[in-house]
């Protein structure tokens, strides 16, 4: 008979359907469904492996994830209802700090940030051990000249709130990063306050909404990559270059969903609701709002009804820009845009348009190196900065104006954390080649 029990190390989130338990010891982070969760959880208190699973699941399926569990350290092997070991086991793993995790080295004196943007000095000793981690030396090796209380300072760094260390199963020289999908996680979900709860069908625990996590906001100022035009007085040149507002007097009629435009020359309408007169405007901007519009029998339906109303409202010779995440082929969600759908729907509204690149409507520079993070790097490193004076807002930060912003004040060589990418790959936590545009236009009408 084997006893196992859940680890005592574990902290559980969640995204809607989908939880994810982070091991506080090695760092490690898996994906699971309610009852492969509900499974785990019927190990605490620890029992034999061999009773009765969750009546969700089959005996052959309880054996193959009660396995995955084990091999992974969520369950452990214990003796009776006593709390085995858990730390000593690592020793033979190999610590490694990811590459999104944030921190400033002073000397041998290191600080790091977390995700909720906190700065958490290490001590002497810790400073030292976790300079060490680099994914070679295993963790007897990193503790040899320590004492046994280094330990538990040191693996507190691979708990989810701070994510700045994983115990990998083998060096990174021989493929111990590849066979650890979660080697480079950070996982940014809430933590779930009633886990038991959650397992039965309880609700998701509600995210922070980021209300700046547009394509737009990362270009709301003037930007060198759109030649210092600003996002919107780039979409408004993308305008005039289709010819949207030629012939028509001032002040021209525009109607803008989801993005302020910049058109001193026109009436710019926010609220399609105050439309009243049929094709009496010269462009219509539906940008980055697909997601709120609702989502039903698989379509961005919302979306798709809000084009056809929109199309109504265009004047002959007029403009129609759809600029929003998703792909010109990918199947329509709830968080991403079908544009063949669209595609299909403008047809049907009377228009002929194509799907461009979003970079290409706003003739986006992508070649510079830009600043790559996650919802986790982010609120670290804008702590980083402003613990040495510097204000790091949300945008696409290129790398030459991180550079000059730091010049003289912050030691980038000190930074760990900093990730860059070409433009085209990320911006902050953006793909921009995941962002496209439907661009369509109304016949004029003409006279035989």
């Amino acid at each position: 008979m084997t006893v196992l029990a859940m680890s005592q190390y574990l902290s559980f989130h969640a995204r809607g359907d989908a939880a994810f338990v982070w091991h506080g010891l090695t760092g490690d982070v898996a994906e699971m469904s309610r009852d492969i969760l509900a499974l785990l959880l019927s190990f605490d208190p620890p029992r034999d492996d061999a009773q009765e699973p969750p009546a969700t699941l089959s005996g052959d399926q309880a054996r193959e994830f009660t396995g995955i569990l084990r091999a992974r350290r969520f369950l452990v092997q214990t003796t009776g209802q006593r709390r085995p070991d858990e730390m000593s086991p690592l020793l033979a793993g190999f610590p490694r700090v990811p590459r999104g995790a944030v921190f400033q080295r002073k000397g041998e004196e290191v600080a790091v940030y977390t995700r909720a943007g906190k700065a958490l000095p290490l001590d002497a000793v810790t400073s030292r051990l976790f300079l060490r981690c680099n994914g070679e030396r295993s963790l007897g090796q990193v503790l040899a000249d320590a004492d046994s209380t280094a330990l538990e300072p040191l693996l507190r760094l691979a708990r989810a709130d701070v994510a700045a260390l994983k115990i990998l199963a083998k060096p990174v020289s021989q493929g111990g990063v590849q066979l650890n999908a979660a080697a480079e996680s950070t996982m940014p979900y809430p933590e779930i306050p009633d886990v038991r709860l959650y397992a039965v069908g309880g609700p998701a625990p509600t995210a922070k909404i980021d209300e700046d996590a547009t394509f737009a906001s990362l270009f709301a100022a003037p930007h060198p990559s759109l030649g210092g035009r600003t996002y919107a007085q780039a979409m408004a040149d993308e305008l005039r270059r289709r010819g949207a507002f030629d012939g028509a007097p001032s002040p021209f009629q525009v109607l803008s969903l989801g993005l302020a435009m910049e058109l001193p020359e026109a009436r710019v309408e926010t609220n399609i609701a105050r439309v009243q007169q049929a094709e009496s405007y010269r462009a219509v901007i539906l940008n980055e709002i697909g997601a709120q519009l609702g989502f039903s029998d698989g379509k961005n339906s919302g979306l798709l009804r809000l084009v056809a109303d929109a199309a109504e409202a265009l004047a002959p010779g007029g403009v129609l820009i759809v600029a929003d995440y998703g792909h010109p082929k990918a199947a329509a969600r709830p968080d991403s845009v079908s544009f063949a759908d669209l595609m299909t729907q403008t047809a049907q509204s009377g228009l002929r348009g194509r799907v461009v690149p979003l970079w290409e409507v706003l003739d986006l520079d992508v070649n510079a190196q830009a600043l790559s993070t996650t919802r986790a790097s982010f609120p670290a490193l804008q702590a980083l900065f402003a613990a040495n004076g510097l204000a790091l807002t949300r945008r696409a930060w290129l790398r030459s104006e991180i550079e000059q912003l730091a010049q003289g004040k912050l030691d980038l060589s000190t930074v760990h954390g900093l990730q860059w990418a070409p433009l085209s790959e990320r911006a902050m936590g953006l793909s921009p080649k995941e962002f496209w545009a439907l661009v369509a236009t109304k016949s004029p009408r003409t006279v035989h």
